[in-house]
């Protein structure tokens, strides 16, 4: 699945180069097989199975931090799709998949301000077009005595969904727009382990035991 590739190439983007464990510890603090629907014992499969398509590397045991252990990094196709599936999942709207939101969430603050802002309006312009489209569609659903009760049902919580987002998405632009939260080329604001001060982009291995 795209989100579970996109969390993972992400993860490791953050911590590379990092050990499977560390990796699945810091997924699962995230609630991903909650929300993402992934199961805590398939991570160390999609780390083999990146690392077997090219987009990560496999590190020799004993060349990163914790010795004895397989460790990854992104490779250069790696590092693009992670930006391919960041990007699809932030500027396009999939009603039926609100997981691919949470997951570009995560890593928005690898790219720029700008962009964040200019992705947010196509999403903002998308769910008002839906929203257009709603009336007509309501018709042909609720008035369809042929149609099921659950795909009436199923209708009106998406409807809900999109306006909820839409709400959500119109107040985090404007929170984005007045400077809250650091992207990409600014100063972080946030750190995952005490004394870190450098940009996501550039974390170094967080401290062993």
């Amino acid at each position: 699945m795209s989100t579970t590739r996109l969390l993972l190439l992400g993860v490791v983007r953050i911590f590379q180069p990092a050990y499977g464990y560390q990796l699945r510890r810091e997924l699962l603090s995230w609630n991903v097989q909650e929300w993402a629907n992934i199961n805590p014992g398939s991570i160390y499969t999609g780390l083999r199975t990146l690392a077997k398509h090219g987009a990560l590397q496999e590190l020799e045991a004993g060349a990163a931090h914790r010795p004895g252990r397989t460790s990854y990094k992104l490779t250069t196709d790696g590092e693009t799709e992670y930006f391919t599936l960041l990007r699809e999942m932030l500027w396009n709207v999939d009603g039926f998949r609100p997981d691919k939101m949470q997951a570009a969430l995560s890593f928005l603050w690898s790219l720029r301000r700008d962009e964040v802002l200019a992705a947010l309006e196509a999403r903002i312009a998308q769910f008002e077009q839906r929203r257009k489209a709603e009336p007509f569609a309501e018709r042909q659903v609720l008035e369809d005595p042929g149609t099921p009760n659950h795909v009436v049902e199923m209708f009106r919580i998406t409807t809900a969904r999109d306006t909820g987002e839409l709400e959500w998405t119109r107040a985090f632009h404007e929170r984005v727009a007045n400077g809250a939260y650091s992207f990409a080329g600014e100063p972080a604001d946030w750190a995952p382990y005490p004394g870190m001060v450098t940009h996501w982009g550039e974390i170094p291995s967080p401290p062993t035991d």
